[in-house]
This record gives structure tokens, sequence and C-alpha cells, in this order.
């Protein structure tokens, strides 16, 4: 892997960190569809989930007085009954086929998240019917947030709750999704090379957006981020559209 590849992975690791250490979200959002271009949809979602997994792990640490441990299991049990539907998906789908889903999640859970949209709960049944959503996009996309995030805001969440259990999800989420990864042959070790080489820059933006935390116009830079988002997924969708038309 040539050092160009790995300064870019190191690069958008360390926005995507930032930015999950400010909104609590955002993480796979903003790096799966410019790693798509890079390495390759398959190996982008493996990777992303890699690095999330230590994001998730470190967030976890200075969050976890706050995590509502009952809904975040139920969401997770949920999940995993989604994740093995989502690595077929991984799998079978074709590389263009795969990299235009991730465009498209992405367009759609931006829009939704801007727009204030929100999943109310209806019981149980709703729990798992998130969850299970959310499993599916795990490992077929590497983005399980969104389903789990309008979920939360529906049922008003405080902000620390909201951000605390949302961790908590993508940790145990994140964990499974790679045995599931190494089971199935995807998680091999450039990947898990390259993993260890971003690392370094994800603290990196980890630290800074925990450190500028509480001086963020929080309004503003949601609106970057949304901006950043609609971007990158247009970006994503311009390989498969131009070889569709080949």
């Amino acid at each position: 892997m040539d050092a160009l590849t790995i300064a870019m992975v190191c690069a958008l690791a360390a926005a995507a960190a930032f930015t999950q250490s400010l909104s609590g979200f955002g993480f796979s959002l903003l790096i799966v569809p410019p790693l798509a271009l890079i390495l390759g949809p398959r190996d982008a979602v493996v990777t992303a989930n890699a690095l999330g997994l230590l994001v998730n792990a470190v967030t976890l640490q200075r969050l976890h007085e706050h995590v509502d441990w009952r809904l975040g299991a139920t969401l997770f049990a949920a999940a995993a009954a989604g994740m093995p539907v989502g690595l077929l998906v991984l799998i079978f789908v074709p590389r263009d086929a795969l990299q235009v889903l991730i465009a498209v999640v992405v367009l759609v859970s931006t829009v939704l998240i801007w727009r204030g949209w929100r999943i109310q709960k209806t019981g149980r049944a709703s729990d798992w019917g998130v969850g299970l959503v959310s499993g599916v996009l795990n490992t077929s996309t590497s983005m399980s947030g969104p389903p789990v995030v309008l979920y939360l805001q529906g049922q008003g969440f405080l902000r620390g709750m909201f951000r605390a259990t949302l961790t908590a999800y993508f940790l145990a989420g994140g964990a499974l999704a790679t045995v599931l990864f190494l089971l199935s042959g995807q998680f091999h070790a450039e990947t898990a090379g390259l993993t260890l080489l971003a690392a370094p820059g994800l603290l990196a933006g980890f630290v800074i957006g925990h450190t500028i935390f509480h001086r963020l116009d929080e309004a503003r830079f949601r609106q970057i981020v949304i901006a950043v988002l609609i971007l990158s997924a247009c970006l994503a969708m311009v390989g498969p559209v131009l070889r569709a038309f080949e």
C-alpha cells in the first residue's frame, strides 16, 4: 500500500473521529464514502468498522455512566440478528451497486437527520425493528447509526445519555461485526495494518474534538458536517454512474 493512500486514510480517520467526538455520531457516514473511492466499497466498510471500534472504545471510557444499558442491550440483540443479512449483502452485491447503496444511505440519512425527522417509540417492537435495520446496515455499509440516532431523538434523550447510549451500542455492534468479518474472510492483514497506521490520526482527531467541544458553535458545525456528508455521498456515486454509461 502506497504512502499517499495511507496518508489519505489517516486524514479521513482524523476528520471522522473529530466529528464523532463532538456530536456522538457521524463517524461512518463521513468516512465510508471517500474510503470507498480509495479502497473500494468492501474494504471501506470493513476498515471503517475497525476504526470506529477504536474511537468508540476511547469515547465510552468517559461516557459509560450515562448509558441506558437496557435499551442499548435490546437494540444490540436485534442488530445481531440483522448483521448476517448485511454481511451477505456486502459479499454478494456487485461492487458498483454496493458503492451506490452506501451513497444512498448517506444521502437519505443526512437529509432525515438535517430535517430533524424522528422515529417514535411504539413499544418493545420498535426497539427490535430499529435494531434489526441498524444491524443490516452495519455489516453491509458500516453505517448502523442513522436508524438509532433518529430513534433516540424521537424519545427525547438528553444530550449526555444520547451520546453515551449511542457509543455503547456502536462499540458492541462494531465488535460483533469485526468477528463476522473475520469469520467470513473480509477482514484481512492489509485491513488490519491500515487500521493500525491510521490509529494515530484517529486519536488526534478525537482529542482535538474533545478539547474544543465546549467552544464550538454546534449549529454551525452541524451545517458544515451535513454539507460534507452530502458532498462525499455525491462523489461516491460518480464512479458507478460513469461506468454505467460506458
